[in-house]
């Protein structure tokens, strides 16, 4: 399939879980979606809203769904969007008496990867992924929850894959793991692969991904670049030796938006230019400025701004 066929396409994606003894669910209600070759997209919300049926409905697992969806310009069940596709799912679950290298090698055939690419592509994956040398030919049994979520995101990658589905890829890591895994992402996109990512740590998102789409209740409420998404405007944090009631006057000429929280002075400000003259007023006051710092809005103001802090829905 061409580089210029988008690598996901979505249009009106709509699943209703059906029971026998149950009203009928609700989960996915209308997504649509693109994501572009070669980038790294972020697919947030909260526990319920829809993330992990997404993915499973791309990766052909769930095939009873209503709406258009295309995985690198084919059906998601068809071989060839499998064949392209590499998945960290939700759950790991591995056959314990098979060595870390013997499932990266099952994988890989399962994929088409011929022996003698494997023999060399087995050990660099499962490096990369920090894997240690040790473990690689141990049964993965016992294996503590953050190797084996180490090997998952190896095997996510041996079959080569142009797109890859990564659901909380640094789930069980340790903040040394989590690091790596945004280099590994990275280097993903650098190699102009693309990666579908959930998860529900915000930091590592806004990190790694250009462009998010927040889910909630089986709807997108919002999708764009994560810099356009902030669009408040940013605010200024400063501390001085006191605050003579004047300050707070002046600051407030200039700024319709601004308050004392534990001892900082909060100021709204439309430009990053707008914090210029606040030194000199703070002199001008006859105090002394001990801190001044100009902050953006983070992914995870965005996120509590747009979904809240009230409880969701769907699985």
């Amino acid at each position: 399939m061409a580089a210029s066929t988008p690598a996901l396409e979505i249009s009106g994606l709509t699943k209703v879980f059906d029971t026998k003894t149950l009203e009928p669910v609700p989960v996915l209600d209308g997504i649509d979606l693109t994501l572009e070759r070669g980038e790294i997209f972020g697919f947030l919300g909260r526990n319920g809203a829809g993330k992990t049926t997404t993915v499973k409905i791309l990766t052909g697992a769930i095939r009873d769904y209503e709406g258009e969806c295309r995985v690198l310009g084919h059906a998601p069940a068809s071989m060839e969007a499998r064949q392209g596709v590499g998945l960290l799912p939700e759950v790991l679950d591995f056959q314990g008496w098979l060595t870390a290298v013997e499932i990266m090698e099952l994988h890989g055939r399962l994929h088409g990867v011929p022996r003698e690419r494997l023999s060399e592509s087995v050990p660099q994956l499962l490096n990369r992924c920090g894997l240690a040398q040790d473990a690689w030919n141990r049964r993965v049994g016992p294996f503590s929850k953050g190797m084996l979520q180490r090997l998952g995101i190896a095997v996510s990658l041996v079959g080569e894959p142009e797109l890859v589905f990564l659901d909380e890829p640094t789930a069980n890591l340790d903040p040394v793991g989590r690091r790596q895994i945004r280099d590994l992402l990275l280097d993903l996109e650098r190699e102009g692969r693309t990666v579908f990512l959930n998860s529900h740590l915000l930091s590592d998102v806004e990190r790694t991904c250009s462009r998010v789409a927040i889910l909630e209740k089986g709807r997108i409420v919002q999708q764009g670049d994560i810099l356009g998404m902030a669009h408040v405007q940013p605010y200024v944090h400063l501390r001085t030796t006191t605050v003579p009631p004047g300050l707070l006057e002046d600051l407030r000429a200039m700024s319709d938006d601004v308050a004392v929280l534990d001892g900082t002075i909060v100021v709204r400000v439309r430009t990053a230019d707008d914090m210029d003259p606040i030194p000199s007023l703070v002199e001008r006051h006859g105090a002394r400025l001990r801190y001044l710092n100009l902050a953006q809005e983070s992914l995870e103001d965005v996120f509590m701004r747009i979904v809240g802090a009230e409880g969701g829905g769907a699985a």
